[in-house]
């Protein structure tokens, strides 16, 4: 084999034959996801190389809006054309795709089959043209903040046994578990090296600006104009009692709520106000599951004052399958008020109606 792909060394558990293959590894953060995929626009990666040889290059290529994939974004690796390798050559490559999660923790990946590259047409594709649907589990487990996180992994090597069998001679030290999240919280809980004062009520929170700025929109743009509270170091918060800004401040620094069934309803209303997302996701996922005749109006009333479409759709369903006991509850009474969700509950169930008769 050529030194120019004689990258990654190891020793095969059959024998005592030296292989020898090259890797790549590539993070792509895509911004403003929404609005690329309304232009329905192919995006492409910058070049990556090879981890020991930078004469071997690659770009992604993910395809927002094909018609045959059926509502799923399709993803593919080629060569680049910086690579500068000998033309003549032939290299085998074989990749894994992954999503991250807000954590840049992989949960979910798909892998290619072994693809023939050569640098005489660079543009020859391995691609999966349904790597993951574009639903709302997509939408809410992995496209944060409007960004979307993929890594890619290739290994490839001038043989192609090699790279097929590969997976065989793969071994990894045991690394120490990553105490990130859990050293995060201790500053919270420690009071240590806190900048920010978040005031509720006479109670006093110390916290951290980049903690807060880096999980809550609001308290970013905040912090990072000329405001009030950025200038003294000091957010005072009149509208939520402290027992839930506890909660939400416990959520941003670890992204677990230990009370969130407790207070759903008003960690909700936090949520909102300070932009953040998934806790509000999760506080819609609590209410649902706690949804009973007696509390749905309630529920229906949160979520479309906080303007949780997916709950209120669901709250709708099921007012619409037990009218007659909603119906009779206080709740509904008092929201009869308001005309236009009264409204969407007589469509709903006249539609109901009419596609049962």
């Amino acid at each position: 084999m050529s030194s120019s792909l004689c990258g990654s060394v190891c020793k095969s558990n059959a024998c005592d034959t030296r292989i020898h293959y090259d890797e790549a590894r590539y993070v792509w953060t895509i911004e403003d996801f929404d609005s690329l995929e309304a232009k329905g626009r192919q995006l492409h990666s910058p070049a990556f190389p090879s981890v020991t040889n930078t004469q071997v290059q690659w770009e992604l290529a993910l395809n927002l809006n094909s018609t045959k994939a059926n509502g799923h974004i399709g993803i593919g690796i080629y060569l680049s054309t910086d690579t500068s390798y000998e033309k003549a050559k032939k290299i085998f490559a074989k990749t894994v795709f992954s999503i991250l999660n807000e954590e840049s923790k992989e949960e979910y990946s798909q892998t290619t089959t072994i693809k023939e590259f050569s640098n005489e047409n660079v543009l020859n594709i391995s691609s999966i043209s349904k790597f993951i649907r574009k639903d709302e589990k997509f939408r809410n487990k992995f496209l944060l903040n409007n960004t979307l996180k993929i890594r890619c992994e290739v290994k490839f090597s001038d043989v192609e046994d090699i790279i097929r069998s590969s997976h065989q001679c793969e071994f990894h030290l045991e690394l120490p578990k990553c105490n990130f999240s859990k050293n995060f919280v201790s500053l919270f809980e420690n009071q240590e090296f806190t900048d920010v004062v978040i005031s509720v009520n006479g109670k006093d929170f110390p916290a951290h600006k980049v903690a807060l700025a880096a999980r809550s929109p609001v308290f970013h743009a905040m912090f990072k104009h000329n405001t009030k509270e950025n200038q003294l170091n000091r957010v005072d918060i009149e509208d939520i009692n402290e027992q839930v800004v506890g909660e939400m401040l416990k959520y941003i620094y670890s992204g677990k709520c230990a009370n969130l069934d407790m207070f759903a309803g008003q960690l909700l209303a936090a949520a909102d106000k300070y932009d953040l997302y998934r806790l509000k996701m999760m506080c819609a996922n609590s209410l649902l599951e706690r949804l009973t005749v007696e509390n749905a109006v309630r529920v229906l009333a949160l979520a479309d004052m906080h303007g949780v479409n997916e709950l209120k759709n669901e709250v709708i369903k099921f007012i619409v399958s037990k009218p007659t006991e909603v119906f009779a509850t206080e709740g509904w009474k008092s929201i009869r008020s308001n005309f236009m969700l009264a409204d969407e509950v007589s469509v709903a169930l006249a539609r109901r109606c009419v596609s049962n008769n």
